[in-house]
């Protein structure tokens, strides 16, 4: 009896070793790791995506206020200072450089190529703006205006105001000008099938794919952990029906 008993218990946990064993290896199946595998690409691509919607969010963000400024420049009341009218065309610049500056930080942020030459197009489309008309961009240099290398604007104080003392309507021509060229620009950007609202648009539906493709994978994955647990499940049950 002690023998047999003996023989019993040593069948029985050789039986749960190998059982245990094969549970843990039918847990990484080659289903379950084509399917982590899968999980990881979709996973790499959401974080992507998500970079690409924050930073053009950003850049249209940008393009906005300057779009806002732009036409503020050439809505200016007649009644506005001389003060308050350098204050403006100081501010116009600086929101400008940072909307440049913006698709620039988008361009090398986003990585995929076709983003990336979206965000250039839109930096490129306001910086046309600024030169296009030859006789606007002079007429900005009277006044202080420089056009930089890198598309960005400087604004030379001293010469704005001594522009302002010789002839205040032409400093305020120009300023209209050049903010209606830039207000338009940037709504054409914003504007469905502009640069920004287009690529902007893509990026979301790139964005709700992805979330669809994790959450088929998500119920695909259930359903082959539940499909493996009644395999083992079955298995344990014939084995004891026969042992």
């Amino acid at each position: 009896m002690t023998t047999t008993a003996g023989v019993n218990s040593s069948t029985t946990s050789a039986l749960t070793g190998s059982q245990t064993s094969a549970q843990a290896s039918s847990s990484v199946t080659p289903t379950s790791k084509a399917l982590q595998k899968a999980g990881e690409r979709i996973q790499a691509a959401v974080d992507t995506s998500t970079t690409q919607l924050s930073s053009f969010g950003v850049l249209k963000s940008a393009v906005s206020n300057i779009q806002l400024a732009a036409h503020a420049l050439h809505n200016l009341p007649s009644t506005v200072s001389t003060a308050d009218l350098r204050t403006a065309a100081s501010g116009f610049a600086a929101v400008f450089n940072n909307a440049i500056s913006t698709a620039k930080a988008t361009a090398s942020a986003v990585g995929a190529s076709t983003v990336t030459a979206s965000a250039v197009r839109a930096g490129s489309e306001l910086g046309r703006a600024v030169t296009v008309n030859t006789a606007t961009l002079d007429a900005m240099k009277k006044i202080g205006f420089s056009v930089l290398r890198d598309g960005t604007l400087m604004l030379d104080a001293k010469k704005f105001d001594a522009a302002q003392k010789a002839d205040p309507a032409a400093v305020r021509t120009t300023l209209a000008k050049l903010g209606q060229q830039v207000d338009t620009a940037a709504g054409q950007e914003l504007a469905t099938g502009g640069t920004v609202a287009s690529s902007l648009t893509s990026l979301n539906q790139l964005a709700s794919s992805l979330k669809a493709q994790q959450s088929a994978l998500l119920k695909a994955g259930t359903a082959a952990s539940t499909s493996s647990a009644a395999s083992a499940s079955y298995g344990l049950s014939a084995y004891r029906a026969n042992a």
